[in-house]
């Protein structure tokens, strides 16, 4: 066994790079694990889904595209294979291709970072493709022998409606409130039916963000995740273009271009929020130092109508560049 002899200087040695391997594996399995969570408790797991792509992304700008992506796969290939093994091959299909979407494209996507592309230029692009891609693959349902999705939400409500017309009969509420929860709740049956394609791409949009900006933020000091910041995101001119007649369109033209003009504007709405949450968070980062006040600020912006201020301030920033004006003052 080899001493060191006194007097010697001796130079540590740099710790051992992790296997790149074991990283997929790992990230693989978390994504696993929260897709996992979301099948065996929908309602509550809903709240893993924005946070499936957060491992292969992290890996992705850490290691490159294809470390990140080859971990989604993995997590749809186990998917895959556990729906196979427990359910019908259809409905383990669908599975397989919605996690293959949710956790696939982010990373993906995220290794054009590292090749010098803009990263809001970046996340604008994998809005617009997670968005075609997965309406794509819930309107091509019929085709593999499912039903619509106007009839799966329609049929969604049609079972949960009584549930919560007796669940507030046994609250004791008046007929009257009773009254007003079952017209609330096939209005929203409706609209979730008449503008599900734009539903779709506003959770898409902020699951995508989630993933992709949370995941650059586990992933630093990497440089290009580094470059990645939330607070930096910004929008081209030309969406306003797109959002302007997206919102004529949704009040101004006859069907079935007003349905059309409506799937379009939620989703560009949902895209201009985060937007102005990230100028938000631009300066908030400067002007509170405590973390809890930022988060409050966070948690109040997502209430109505000072959401409705937020997508304003992320509209009107390509003209009034509020990051740089704040710089000036």
């Amino acid at each position: 066994m080899a001493t060191d002899l006194p007097g010697e200087q001796v130079t540590p040695r740099p710790p051992e790079p992790r296997s790149g391997v074991r990283e997929i594996l790992l990230a693989g399995f978390l994504s696993t694990m929260l897709f996992s969570a979301f099948i065996a408790l929908p309602i509550i797991g809903m709240a893993t889904l924005p946070f499936l792509a957060v491992p292969p992304v992290r890996l992705a700008f850490r290691r490159g595209g294809i470390a990140g992506v080859s971990a989604a796969l993995l997590a749809t290939g186990v998917l895959l294979g556990l729906g196979l093994a427990t359910g019908g091959s259809s409905d383990a299909v669908a599975f397989a291709l919605f996690a293959a979407v949710m956790t696939g494209l982010p990373p993906l996507f995220a290794s054009f970072v590292a090749k010098g592309q803009n990263p809001s230029l970046v996340y604008l692009v994998l809005c617009v493709s997670g968005f075609l891609v997965l309406a794509a693959i819930l309107a091509l349902r019929p085709a593999a022998g499912g039903h619509t999705m106007p009839q799966e939400i329609s049929a969604a409500f049609d079972q949960m409606t009584p549930a919560a017309v007796a669940s507030y009969n046994r609250g004791g509420m008046d007929a009257e409130s009773v009254a007003r929860l079952k017209t609330l709740l096939a209005s929203t049956r409706d609209f979730a039916s008449k503008f599900w394609v734009g539903l779709v791409g506003v959770m898409w949009i902020l699951s995508a963000g989630i993933g992709f900006y949370t995941g650059a933020r586990l992933a630093r000091p990497a440089p290009p995740a580094e470059a990645t910041r939330f607070d930096g995101l910004s929008l081209p001119p030309a969406v306003v273009v797109l959002f302007v007649a997206s919102g004529a369109g949704a009040v101004l033209a006859a069907e079935p271009a007003k349905g059309i003009a409506g799937n379009a504007l939620l989703p560009l709405s949902a895209l201009y929020f985060l937007a102005g949450l990230s100028i938000i968070c631009h300066f908030a980062r400067k002007w509170f130092r405590a973390r809890i006040l930022r988060v409050g600020l966070y948690g109040l912006a997502l209430y109505f109508p000072i959401n409705v201020g937020v997508g304003l301030l992320g509209l009107f920033d390509w003209y009034a560049d509020f990051r740089h004006r704040g710089e000036k003052a």
